[in-house]
């Protein structure tokens, strides 16, 4: 299986945009806890709910997606996942709230994965 007919699975298979959304960020999960590059790097990565818990942190929306520990070094890494159309582009409305959530001292980095980036 591509990594291209994954995503149309997700595609094809999603009810509702929220549901694509979250098919694709447990694909980005897992390809942040399993790719080498990414594996050194991180060493857990969370769905923003279950870090939130873990934290004492309230676990609604924030625009934070996932929340990675980055290895060998104090903090966090804030990750956005962004599964658009291929023609879309993403603005800066897109990601607002997540650039705010994200701007507390503990969050060492911001990512965005998009599935244009994939391709």
């Amino acid at each position: 299986m591509t990594l291209q007919s994954l995503l149309q699975i997700y595609r094809d298979e999603a009810r509702t945009e929220r549901d694509k959304g979250t098919y694709f960020e447990r694909f980005a999960l897992a390809y942040l806890m399993h790719d080498p590059l990414q594996f050194d790097q991180y060493e857990k990565v969370q769905t923003f709910k279950d870090w939130a818990y873990e934290n004492g942190w309230d676990g609604r929306d924030t625009g934070i997606d996932l929340v990675a520990k980055l290895r060998n070094e104090d903090g966090f890494a804030a990750i956005q996942c962004k599964f658009y159309d291929a023609a879309y582009r993403i603005k800066k409305a897109d990601i607002d709230s997540f650039i705010s959530a994200s701007g507390k001292a503990l969050f060492k980095r911001r990512v965005i994965i998009d599935k244009k980036c994939l391709e």
